[in-house]
């Protein structure tokens, strides 16, 4: 058994020490942690460059990426430069519960069918603008070590588990590269990509502080269009390459059928914001509601086509 950390950095000098001590004092040691750094213009290289030596950790290596690949293809090629047989994710500005390693790792030893595992975290507010994390996400965390099996459903379709969180098997990188498409969210990726191999789980466990701050990069706002409209290509991109994962393994014509109706709505809502083609809000509203993650992102993209902004 080997266990890879893979950290995403960029421009987290602030923070960033307080998750490299929440990594390294924990309960069951890592055999590496590779850092891909996305040519952060602050101390941050020079930072952990710093602490590795101070701490003579010759199995943490940082990569700094000859030019900025933005956070998703950041966070994939980390995971793709570990060698371990588990992989952590980790974002740069967290606090680990130091147990969370030794917890997860006898987890997905005793459940070999586990692909990506997800946890539950404990938000921690360090900014007065900071995101917040919703009502309906806070209720899902249940803090009882239940270990939840995330089945392919209409709900599910959209993630459910923060990425800082999950611990991956190797494996599932190895048999899902051909899906992969730059730009797509990592987490996202691999929530899909398990649920396509029966193998999405969330242990109910404390695992992690999540801290949140103004600078979060996968909390931001789209209320331009064009923001927008890239978020939408890209999720409609995403649903296309987990339906041919489904249809490659054979799975249930109802997720198929499941995945093909959330590429069309996608298609509508694109189309409702790019052309203003504001009747697609009625054929929306009336024949694809359940395939909004939120029933807000409705009147809000009717809004936006009338604005034209």
């Amino acid at each position: 058994m080997s266990i890879s950390v893979a950290m995403a950095t960029y421009n987290g000098e602030q923070y960033i020490r307080e998750q490299l001590d929440s990594i390294r004092n924990q309960t069951l040691k890592v055999d590496e942690v590779i850092i891909c750094d996305d040519q952060s213009s602050d101390n941050t290289v020079s930072i952990i460059k710093q602490y590795i030596e101070a701490y003579g950790l010759t199995n943490w290596n940082i990569i700094i990426n000859e030019k900025n690949l933005g956070y998703a293809d950041n966070f994939y090629k980390a995971m793709n430069d570990t060698t371990g047989e588990y992989v952590f994710l980790s974002d740069q500005d967290d606090i680990w519960v130091e147990d969370k390693i030794e917890k997860m790792v006898k987890v997905l030893e005793d459940n070999t069918n586990i692909m990506v595992l997800g946890s539950d975290f404990e938000p921690f507010y360090c900014t007065d603008d900071a995101p917040k994390i919703s009502a309906q996400a806070m209720k899902t965390m249940k803090y009882n070590d239940e270990l939840q099996h995330i089945e392919f459903t209409p709900h599910n379709i959209f993630i459910g588990s923060e990425g800082c969180t999950m611990a991956i098997r190797r494996t599932i990188l190895e048999q899902t590269k051909q899906y992969w498409f730059g730009g797509w969210a990592h987490d996202e990726f691999l929530w899909k990509m398990a649920m396509c191999f029966d193998g999405m789980y969330i242990y109910h466990r404390k695992t992690m502080i999540r801290r949140l701050h103004s600078n979060n990069a996968s909390k931001r706002k789209m209320h331009e269009i064009c923001k927008r409209v890239d978020f939408l290509e890209k999720l409609q991109k995403s649903h296309e390459k987990t339906l041919q994962c489904c249809i490659d393994r054979k799975m249930d014509p109802k997720v198929i059928k499941l995945l093909n109706r959330n590429i069309e709505s996608v298609a509508l809502r694109i189309e409702l914001l790019r052309n203003r083609k504001i009747f697609n809000s009625i054929k929306l509203m009336i024949k694809y509601s359940s395939n909004y993650h939120s029933k807000k992102s409705i009147p809000v993209e009717f809004f936006m086509a009338m604005r034209g902004k």
